[in-house]
């Protein structure tokens, strides 16, 4: 099984859709990222920087870029430890592109 993991900056939720009015890009993300899981053998977690610091601090290959870019870095997205996009989400059609060329 493949493991997807989105590191994104600090929201009030685990993925950012709550509240009366989400954003609409979050909405978006959360729907592919479900979608992905549905549909292939790939395990999807995030990780923001509010609730998860510690996996934020503890992965080299998000702690540096992080550290040297600040947050204009993220959302960061990790498949297998491999990261395949920095500072912007990838569509539905973009994530899965990724995981059937593994």
């Amino acid at each position: 099984m493949m493991e997807l993991t989105l590191y994104e900056e600090a929201m009030c939720c685990s993925t950012g859709v709550c509240g009366p009015d989400p954003d609409d890009e979050l909405v978006e993300v959360s729907a592919a990222l479900d979608q992905l899981e549905a549909e292939f053998d790939v395990e999807v977690s995030r990780a923001n920087m509010q609730h998860d610091i510690d996996q934020f601090l503890e992965t080299q290959q998000i702690a540096e870029p992080v550290d040297e870019r600040g947050t204009s870095v993220l959302p960061i997205i990790v498949l297998d430890d491999e990261v395949i996009a920095t500072s912007e989400y990838l569509s539905y059609d973009g994530l899965a592109a990724q995981p059937t060329g593994h």
